[in-house]
């Protein structure tokens, strides 16, 4: 068999929501739980099953066991015995805290520190639980919003004026530019940054409504326990980035981001790894977390949907640890490639029949498939259908 059915594990964080991703599952939800994140990978915390005529097996134990046949010998001269990338689903229905992940360097530095600590893998005090970098790249399903790096200074200047009380924040960023300003905020004493937040709540209730586009949007809504947040700032010191269905961005390691709200599809580097700055109830720690961050100001690059029907590649932005394909077809359409390395399928709309070397499968909406290295791979429409197919680039010779 070389194309297996794969069941993925849900993350039930407070920031998700209750219809999306269970929907998309086909569960009824009765218990009203949030379902933040369905994860399709092998990473340790998390490890999505599939079905083998020996039955189900976690895909880290499979890969462990048979590591040529599932990931090839491409990537285990690169990565070792592991799958390379991590597939989600998201449900962002309130905004994530603003974070940041480490580049390879990096992560392998920190996770030997933090093993020298003696910090369990589970400890809250742990940063990095295992060595690898996160690169990601998203794509929404659903109108999507988002902090994606650092503004210029001009556009920050324009935002904090807005805010009479802040002349001093104005000042510093004349003098010192913006990344000073945000390592600033993020380094204040709580109660300073609580005495520079009351004057904006007082604005903002007695105002208007500008709409999503607009940073003051976001942060009205917020829950009443992040009055005094220095999180806060980063909704106008970061870029706010709007993306319509089938756009996707990337977020290199290192980039300070945060999703606001809508659904996605996320792909990264196989790694749970991330330092937080704010709005957030998990661990905060600002030194760790500017030695990881790389506040330049960025301009963000919305990358489009591809154009057509079939089997259309995104732009390869997640170096030699992902790739992302999307396939689009009308019922009864087809189209073919071959598996360079392992690779996830997932339907998030209609059904697909799948042939891949010897095996065959029906996916419905929701349903994901692990495909073996080396195979001819054929995909059929049943209905209307739309997949997203994630594999290693190296593998594939892209």
């Amino acid at each position: 068999m070389s194309a297996f059915p794969l069941h993925g594990l849900a993350q039930h964080y407070a920031w998700g929501g209750k219809r999306f991703i269970p929907r998309m599952l086909g569960l009824d939800n009765a218990e009203r739980r949030r379902f933040a994140e369905w994860w399709l990978g092998a990473h340790e915390e998390a490890p999505s099953v599939i079905a083998t005529p020996q039955g189900p097996q976690p895909l880290h134990y499979a890969i462990s066991h048979q590591p040529r046949a599932f990931l090839g010998d491409a990537v285990i001269r690169r990565h070792g015995c592991r799958l390379p990338f991590l597939m989600k689903v998201l449900d962002v229905d309130a905004p994530l805290s603003i974070q940041t992940h480490p580049d390879e360097a990096q992560a392998k530095a920190g996770f030997a520190r933090d093993n020298a600590a003696g910090l369990a893998l589970d400890d809250v005090r742990r940063h990095y639980r295992d060595p690898y970098p996160k690169p990601e790249m998203m794509v929404a399903l659903s109108p999507f919003w988002l902090l994606h790096g650092l503004r210029p200074d001009g556009d920050i200047d324009a935002l904090l004026a807005r805010q009479p009380e802040w002349r001093c924040l104005r000042e510093r960023l004349a003098k010192e530019g913006g990344a000073a300003l945000h390592r600033h905020l993020l380094r204040l004493p709580q109660a300073e940054i609580a005495g520079l937040l009351r004057p904006l709540w007082r604005r903002l209730a007695a105002g208007g409504d500008a709409g999503p586009a607009d940073p003051d949007h976001w942060v009205k809504r917020l829950p009443g326990a992040r009055a005094e947040d220095r999180g806060v700032f980063g909704c106008y010191l970061l870029n706010l980035v709007g993306l319509r269905p089938g756009e996707a961005i990337f977020q290199p390691a290192r980039l300070p981001h945060a999703y606001l709200h809508g659904r996605n599809i996320e792909l990264m580097a196989n790694s749970d790894n991330v330092l937080r700055a704010g709005l957030t109830d998990k661990p905060v720690d600002v030194e760790a977390l500017l030695a990881v961050m790389d506040d330049a100001p960025v301009e963000p690059e919305v990358l489009a949907a591809p154009a057509g029907c079939g089997l259309r590649a995104y732009p390869r932005c997640g170096g030699d640890y992902f790739a992302l394909d999307q396939l689009l077809l009308g019922e009864g359409d087809g189209d073919a490639w071959r598996s360079g390395g392992p690779e996830l399928l997932l339907v998030v709309d209609g059904s697909l029949r799948l042939r891949c070397g010897e095996g065959e499968l029906t996916l419905e909406q929701g349903q994901s498939a692990l495909l073996q290295p080396g195979m001819a791979c054929e995909a059929t429409a049943g209905r209307l259908a739309l997949a997203y197919r994630a594999f290693c680039p190296l593998a594939a010779g892209c």
